[in-house]
């Protein structure tokens, strides 16, 4: 996955929160009294009589800018997460349901493209499509998806559209993101009540979201004008909620990598969670070479992938590089800033890239 999708979501966002705080100045700005300054006065008379209309213009401006946030994101997050399985698995390996659904969108898409209905499309030649869907029977190895086929229900994202979406995808979204700490607390139930609760209740700020927003775009009156700090736990729990699902299609494609191109390593020892023992043979390792490391958490198989950050062997860990011929203890250390279970009950996989040395 392409972290800079998640850096730009997390800076649109982010502009969502300064705007807002550039508004409550402004607005703490003309409770100042200051006679003597005409043009101030001039600017305060004016705020006055605009005051009603300016926050439903601000209510109305946020929330459109939210919910465009998560319908922008959802989408390219889940265009970048199959691009990126494409090149790790061949098309005849692909979970039947995205064969399934690729199949069935593609031709959805051919027809929303021939009546032009959707902008959003218009970059797109039918001729392409049928093109892509050809050859990912015609050539499983050497294939590119109709990615946008995906996103072609993605209107009016509700959370069990969401869920939705990524059932199509082979990932069931919702049990995955009751299972992320952070979001957990923005939710506020506890661990055994959460599985018994509905989507619905669980993930309630996201629907109500897209409610106000539809309310808005249909041009309906708006009978509960939420002020700007009542706006805030929707913008919270927004961010948490779009990040989760980042790290969960991140996770989803280190998992394929572990299993498409890395192999288990001969443990020997973690040490200070950061510092991982191994034997090797006929390999060559470096600083920048990763490795996946898989931690299981309360029946939950979670995986990571860690840049290397030392190389050593026979107390010396200032190698940039070491080539192993004969079987080898070694030693590699990663950062380990989220101070994750780290341990020897962990499994750890290095890329798949013996050869002869």
């Amino acid at each position: 996955m392409k972290k800079y999708l998640l850096e730009d979501f997390k800076r649109e966002i982010s502009q969502i929160k300064d705007y807002i705080k550039h508004i409550q100045q402004v607005n703490d700005l003309v409770e100042i009294e200051v006679p003597s300054a005409a043009i101030f006065q001039k600017f305060k008379n004016h705020f006055i009589s605009f005051k009603t209309d300016k926050k439903v213009f601000e209510y109305k401006a946020i929330i459109i800018s939210l919910y465009g946030l998560l319908e922008k994101y959802i989408e390219l997050w889940i265009k970048d997460y199959l691009d990126e399985l494409s090149r790790l698995i061949s098309y005849d390996k692909l979970p039947e349901i995205i064969r399934k659904s690729h199949f069935e969108f593609s031709l959805k898409l051919i027809n929303i493209v021939i009546q032009g209905r959707l902008d959003k499309y218009s970059h797109l030649k039918k001729e392409d499509i049928l093109k892509k869907l050809n050859n990912c029977i015609e050539n499983s190895l050497n294939y590119g998806l109709n990615v946008d086929a995906f996103t072609i229900q993605s209107g009016n994202l509700k959370h069990n559209r969401i869920e939705e979406i990524f059932k199509s995808i082979d990932i069931i979204i919702g049990e995955k993101l009751i299972k992320n700490a952070e979001l957990n607390m923005l939710i506020g139930v506890s661990q055994d009540r959460i599985k018994n609760l509905e989507s619905s209740v669980l993930f309630g700020k996201i629907n109500e979201l897209v409610e106000r927003r539809n309310t808005i775009a249909h041009g309906a009156t708006i009978d509960d004008l939420l002020g700007l700090s009542e706006l805030n736990p929707y913008i919270d729990f927004l961010e948490k909620y779009c990040i989760a699902i980042f790290d969960v299609l991140e996770e989803k494609i280190i998992e394929n990598q572990t299993i498409q191109k890395y192999e288990k390593i001969n443990l020997v020892d973690v040490y200070n969670k950061s510092i991982i023992a191994f034997s090797i043979e006929n390999y060559e390792i470096k600083i920048g070479d990763w490795v996946i490391i898989k931690i299981a958490e309360q029946n939950n198989e979670r995986f990571y992938k860690k840049e290397i950050k030392s190389v050593g062997k026979e107390g010396r860990n200032d190698y940039v590089e070491l080539k192993i011929k004969e079987k080898t203890n070694v030693a590699i250390g990663i950062d380990n800033q989220e101070s994750l279970p780290i341990t020897k009950s962990c499994t750890f996989y290095l890329e798949n890239k013996k050869e002869t040395l």
